[in-house]
């Protein structure tokens, strides 16, 4: 049972962790900073949801995991206007560019297209 726990929260710490020692923070904007957080922090509330819904976490009964899913999922939808909105405010451009699908890096349709899936 903590077996899991440790791996859920090294899943979500881990990416955290590395996200917060990069030194591409240095030349950042504080808005942009926190706007790459929430999506950082989204991804990390996705990782739980199927579980919570299914009840398949341990120690937590199916009635808790489901008042969970949804509290989650409201701090999820919260992390994800954060991220696209910190990303607008900081660069406007791009964000058209990636909801256009006409940006010239492969990893921004992907962005895209997972936030669609939130």
């Amino acid at each position: 049972m903590v077996l899991v726990w440790v791996i859920l929260a090294a899943a979500v710490c881990v990416p955290i962790a590395a996200a917060a020692g990069s030194p591409l923070l240095a030349w950042r904007d504080p808005v942009y900073i926190l706007a790459g957080f929430a999506g950082i922090i989204a991804l990390g509330f996705m990782l739980f949801q199927p579980m919570l819904i299914g009840g398949y976490l341990p120690g937590l009964s199916a009635r808790i995991g489901r008042r969970a899913h949804h509290w989650v999922g409201g701090a999820l939808v919260v992390a994800v206007v954060i991220h696209i909105g910190g990303l607008w405010i900081t660069s406007p451009p791009d964000m058209v560019d990636a909801l256009l699908f006409s940006s010239p890096t492969p990893f921004s349709p992907w962005g895209v297209i997972a936030e669609e899936i939130k």
